[in-house]
């Protein structure tokens, strides 16, 4: 959205980075290593915005928000991951 941020980008992106917080917790109590690119997708992004909002949105907002919240979740992932050491 272009402008000042707005409470919805807020969510949004605070949806991101629990749901980065989300992942990196649950490899880490399996033992798991964080490697790699971040491993979400927009469907999941979207379904995340979706469960957290308590209106219905419209779909190019929503799909506006879960592109905030994936953004903010590989930002989150990729603070902690390391490099993929295989091509």
């Amino acid at each position: 959205m272009v402008g000042p941020v707005s409470k919805l980008d807020e969510v949004a992106t605070a949806i991101g980075a629990a749901w980065a917080s989300e992942i990196v917790h649950s490899l880490r109590s399996d033992d798991r290593e964080i490697i790699g690119a971040w491993p979400g997708t927009m469907r999941e992004a979207r379904m995340r915005v979706v469960a957290a909002m308590a209106t219905k949105l419209d779909l190019s907002v929503l799909d506006e928000l879960a592109r905030i919240a994936n953004v903010a979740a590989r930002r989150g992932w990729q603070e902690v991951s390391s490099v993929d050491p295989e091509p």
